[in-house]
């Protein structure tokens, strides 16, 4: 398949009409862009990969994260940061190869609001969050950030990440998760305090990602060892209690 990506005039047409367009995103499928303009509003890029489909069969569909993290990010791990930070590329693809799965995973049959179109299909919220919000963009953004081929198994932070939405938020919707080498060793240390014992949730995941932020603001966190970090964050973790 070739990627695709939409062209500006029409992502821009897209999202200046969504107030009255939002509950076509519920449709069985996309062919009332075309009508809409027309003609096609989607261009090839030069870049081929083979075809493939995400995972769907969960009743839950946050339980296909993991999965569909690996099926995307081993196919589109090639991209750059800056092309993956393209709204044009990710709303074509959700729109173009990815319109039964946008529906999926964020229930949008269900659920079709203005936001959750614009958030899941497009980019709704700020540049940070919008990668992790997008359908598509999150999936290659989680495995940008977790994936670490220096591991027996290179997606084992990254299966920890998925274990909940929330994590997803905690970890990498904050600024220091522009950096693969501080959030790989924030979650490391989140494991290594797991395994020793200490109580890992939602709440402690949080409170951990604040003090993260701390810790930004006395040092340059990107300026600092992978294992100094790794430290500092396990040292926190063995002395907050959160239930």
């Amino acid at each position: 398949m070739k990627l695709v990506f939409l062209e500006d005039d029409s992502l821009f047409a897209l999202k200046s009409n969504l107030p009255t367009l939002f509950t076509k995103f519920a449709s069985p499928d996309a062919g009332w862009i075309t009508e809409y303009f027309g003609r096609s509003p989607f261009i090839e890029t030069k870049y081929s990969v083979d075809n493939f489909s995400l995972d769907m069969s969960q009743d839950k569909p946050e339980l296909t994260e993991f999965e569909n993290v690996k099926r995307l990010y081993n196919r589109l791990n090639f991209l750059s940061a800056s092309q993956a930070s393209d709204e044009r590329l990710w709303a074509g693809l959700c729109i173009n190869y990815f319109w039964k799965y946008t529906q999926y995973r964020w229930r949008i049959v269900e659920k079709c609001t203005l936001k959750s179109v614009k958030d899941h299909f497009f980019f709704g919220q700020s540049a940070r969050r919008s990668l992790t919000r997008n359908a598509i963009a999150r999936l290659w953004w989680i495995g940008r950030l977790t994936h670490d081929p220096s591991r027996t198994d290179p997606y084992e932070l990254t299966r920890f990440v998925c274990e909940s939405s929330d994590y997803i938020m905690h970890i990498l919707e904050r600024n220091t998760s522009n950096s693969p080498m501080i959030t790989k060793a924030f979650i490391s240390a989140l494991l290594t305090a797991r395994d020793e014992g200490c109580l890992i949730n939602t709440n402690t995941v949080g409170e951990l990602s604040k003090y993260l932020n701390l810790l930004g603001g006395t040092y340059i966190l990107d300026c600092l060892p992978e294992l100094k970090i790794y430290d500092k964050i396990l040292d926190k973790a063995r002395t907050i209690k959160i239930s």
